[in-house]
């Protein structure tokens, strides 16, 4: 695969991570950030994992080291509170996407990419490969997560 095909096939996916990570008027430069190392990088990665394995590693410490640089300039408090609310204000009154974002936004920035890599097919080995969680660990969250979200929005 091509980088423009890669690119083209998993922005989706990198804007999520960056939604997750960045205020909103920082989600722009995060994925560009995030291209700019996926670039970089293109040309040594072996194929010995899966691509979207490799994407999520690459993303995540982009967002991270984007995260370190905003508590640095400001408190931890400000950082957080910079996130966009939930767009679902009633659970059983929004579509599934709401629905969705709804749920993510609740996680824990560990539990949201993990739920993430889980729904885009990642094993709990490639997830432990990109977290460095035992695979034990991420299939116990994996499996508080489906209970915690059934309780909410199951009937």
């Amino acid at each position: 695969m091509d980088f423009e095909d890669l690119v083209r096939e998993h922005s989706g996916r990198i804007r999520q991570i960056a939604r997750r990570f960045a205020a909103t008027d920082a989600v722009d430069d995060l994925v560009q950030d995030i291209f700019t190392r996926l670039w970089r990088s293109y040309g040594s990665f072996r194929g010995d994992s899966k691509v979207e394995s490799w994407i999520y590693r690459v993303a995540l410490n982009a967002a991270m080291t984007h995260l370190s640089g905003v508590v640095k300039s400001r408190t931890l408090h400000a950082a957080v509170s910079a996130h966009p609310a939930a767009t679902a204000e009633t659970p059983g009154s929004a579509g599934p996407a709401d629905i969705l974002t709804h749920f993510l936004s609740q996680l824990s920035d560990v539990d949201a990419s993990i739920l993430m890599m889980y729904m885009d097919g990642l094993t709990g080995e490639e997830i432990s490969g990109v977290l460095g969680i035992s695979g034990n660990a991420i299939n116990v969250r994996i499996n508080r997560m489906k209970q915690k979200f059934s309780d909410a929005y199951v009937e």
